[in-house]
């Protein structure tokens, strides 16, 4: 049973009438595009013109305001400036119309004043039950029923079954209108104040039109949401790809301005995407190829394995390189395959993965077909992809010698259960004469090597949703810490290490000392060698300020560092408050790690994991996770760092203990999950996984808190 948001979406997906509020003949005004797409595209529904003078819109007649129409339309279009698009939406809910557009920027993407407008309109739509597309946006077209709400010109567009929901108006369309994509909706979502991308999502999952769906994308507005949409999505065997933008600090700053949205961290989008088992693609090209691709091979490849054929040698090289740099294996073929292409090649071709068919093929295209069939026979083949440039400058005659190849693909891939496609390594594509014949047979033609590959990719492993983690460690906020966490403080690292030990974790015995003489006792009851760290609420790295000494064998060495330790910090940090030095045991061996809470704008708390220590910044080993993540989820986040390596036993190391770290990493999402609104930043760094069966200890901690009470 649908709810009354679902039923809103649907009329704003499939409206029987609409009305278009500001209609106009002007030329190049917004509503003069849509009233000449809704006309042009064929809509066959009643459309009704809204203008305050005038009579009639192309032909049609207008009412002045939207309670004179003679009957109730399903979705109206608003066509003006943004203050006044507010009481007219107020107007349309009021009548009981349940679906509106709203084209006019002015909202969120201007900055306070814009939000507090944008505020005002979801509010008026959420009491009407109303779903909106917009504001900020050109509107939406649906491609198989001329539904063109839609304020941009629009070229002819070929139905079929992709849908792209884009918060970019300009990006959406030029997608739209690359021509390589058959289409089946085109939605401008703009700044999506009320209506969201899960909503669309949640449509098209039942949308028997759409098979694929792209997604260009500013925010997430509601992940727990998105996260249940793209669930949808893939229950109905719809794969969901995503084009996220504001991935650098300059697109996030554009992306702000554009929409009024913070981007946020892209390594927490992407743990988040993958989660969700959607295709993320890094650029306009390699969206066209991979919906292209999805959209017209329905067949699912039995394996990884790539196989390359093709009549030059030189190409199959450059393909060869590309396919390696993005991940994709070009298994070596079975024996039974290699018989049967050296039985079928002349004796100078040699019959391996890439195959370079030569050049007989021209004369003999019989050759070709079934080399092509004997690549798809073979059972570490997934896919097949023959690689053939006609450029486009070829005049027909020469386009022509490419004729019988083609025509070779095609009678193949009608018969063959392994999907097969075409590889253009030019962007351009083929001849159009030859682009004709493949697209007849409905053979996936990808343009450019490195986007086609990555489609390719793409196509091989196509990504699940993750489920639910069970079986997390759970832990409840103390009220003792919560009333410790004063906004902005941030605690002394022996205060950061007895907050880990009452949540379970295993940290450095230590005693803190305030003088020469206490340092020495420290030690002695310690035990020798030591680790001597200065004690301050106001400095986060002691290495820099001069504050850490390793291995202090004795007693001398103690006192003359306890003096260096505190004048060298005075001296680099002169407005901090020292408190002394810590005397920690000296933990020897074992592996140098990262764990890290930072929260996020948009998923709240997420979890760094990499290799730790003084060069973590230099490094730039690490992998981050949007909590909450189970057993399984932080294997992999480690599996995503170098630190794995070093786990294993780099060179002759000891094998750390892994289901220890792992541990840890779960206790300390538990951690910021409890205390998510009490944290500001959560580091250990570093922690030492010792060799296996010893466990993990906790060197050294940072805790900042926000002031919250978790």
């Amino acid at each position: 049973m649908s709810t009354d948001r679902e039923d809103a979406v649907a009329r704003l997906m499939r409206p029987r009438s609409v009305a278009v509020v500001g209609a106009s003949e002007k030329p190049g005004a917004p509503t003069s595009f849509v009233m000449r797409n809704l006309i042009g595209c064929g809509f066959r529904g009643a459309i009704h013109p809204v203008h305050p003078t005038a009579q009639a819109v192309f032909g049609l007649p207008a009412v002045k305001r939207l309670c004179e129409l003679p009957q109730l339309p399903d979705a109206v279009l608003i066509g003006v400036a943004a203050e006044r698009a507010l009481g007219v939406l107020d107007e349309a809910g009021q009548i009981g119309i349940k679906a509106a557009v709203i084209l006019a920027s002015g909202f969120a993407e201007i900055g306070p004043s814009g939000r507090a407008l944008q505020a005002t309109l979801a509010e008026t739509a959420r009491r009407h039950g109303m779903a909106v597309c917009g504001p900020n946006c050109l509107g939406l077209f649906d491609v198989h029923t001329g539904l063109a709400l839609y304020s941009s010109r629009l070229a002819p567009i070929e139905a079929g079954n992709v849908a792209i929901v884009s918060h970019s108006g300009a990006l959406g369309i030029a997608l739209a209108h690359s021509g390589r994509l058959r289409l089946s909706l085109l939605i401008s979502a703009g700044n999506a104040a009320v209506t969201d991308f899960p909503d669309y999502l949640s449509f098209l999952a039942g949308d028997a039109r759409t098979d694929v769906v792209g997604l260009v994308m500013e925010k997430i507005g509601n992940p727990e949401a998105f996260s249940r949409a793209t669930a949808a999505m893939h229950a109905a065997g719809k794969p969901v790809i995503v084009l996220r933008l504001g991935r650098s600090q300059k697109g996030a700053a554009a992306s702000a301005a554009h929409t009024g949205s913070l981007a946020g961290s892209d390594e927490a989008f992407l743990d988040f995407f993958r989660r969700c088992g959607v295709i993320v693609v890094d650029d306009a090209d390699e969206f066209i190829e991979t919906a292209a691709l999805l959209s017209r091979e329905r067949r699912r490849p039995r394996s990884k394995g790539l196989a390359l054929i093709g009549v030059s040698g030189g190409s199959m090289a450059h393909v060869s390189d590309v396919a390696e740099q993005v991940g994709l294996d070009l298994p070596e073929l079975s024996p039974p395959t290699v018989a049967t292409l050296s039985a079928l090649l002349p004796a100078y071709a040699t019959p391996q993965n890439p195959l370079d068919v030569t050049g007989i093929v021209f004369a003999e295209p019989g050759i070709y077909r079934a080399a092509l069939q004997a690549l798809a026979a073979d059972p570490n083949i997934g896919v097949v992809a023959a690689v053939q440039d006609v450029p486009a400058g070829l005049d027909d005659g020469g386009a022509e010698e490419y004729r019988g190849i083609a025509a070779a693909i095609a009678e193949h891939r009608a018969h063959a259960a392994t999907p097969s496609v075409v590889i253009s390594n030019l962007a351009a594509g083929p001849h159009a004469q030859i682009a004709r014949a493949l697209d007849a047979a409905d053979i996936p033609v990808l343009h450019g090597t490195r986007a086609a590959l990555k489609a390719i990719r793409s196509f091989g492993d196509l990504p699940c949703p993750a489920l639910a983690p069970a079986g997390l460690p759970l832990i409840e906020a103390h009220p003792h810490w919560t009333r410790r966490f004063v906004a902005g403080k941030q605690l002394t690292e022996r205060e950061a290490k007895m907050f880990l030990a009452d949540h379970g974790l295993t940290v450095t015995r230590e005693l803190p000392a305030r003088s020469r003489e206490a340092a020495v006792a420290a030690a002695r009851e310690i035990g020798f060698p030591v680790v001597m760290k200065i004690e301050s609420p106001d400095i986060a790295h002691k290495t820099e300020a001069g504050g850490v000494h390793l291995g202090v064998a004795d007693a001398d060495g103690v006192a003359i560092a306890y003096d260096a330790i505190m004048v060298d910090v005075a001296a680099k940090a002169p407005t901090a408050r020292l408190e002394g030095v810590v005397i920690q045991e000296m933990v020897e061996g074992g592996v140098e790690a990262l764990i890290g809470v930072a929260m996020h704008e948009t998923f709240g708390p997420t979890l760094l994991v990499g290799t730790g220590g003084v060069l973590v910044e230099f490094l730039r080993d690490s992998a981050v996770a949007v909590l909450p993540i189970g057993r399984a989820a932080a294997h992999q986040l480690v599996g995503r760092t170098r630190l794995a390596h070093l786990i294993a036993g780099y060179r002759g190391a000891p094998e750390a203990d892994l289901e220890a770290f792992v541990d840890a990493i779960l206790g300390i999402g538990a951690i910021a999950t409890a205390y998510a609104g009490a944290l500001s930043a959560l580091e250990l760094n570093p922690i030492a996984i010792l060799p296996k069966g010893k466990g993990v200890r906790v060197l050294d901690a940072l805790i900042i808190a926000s002031g919250g009470k978790g």
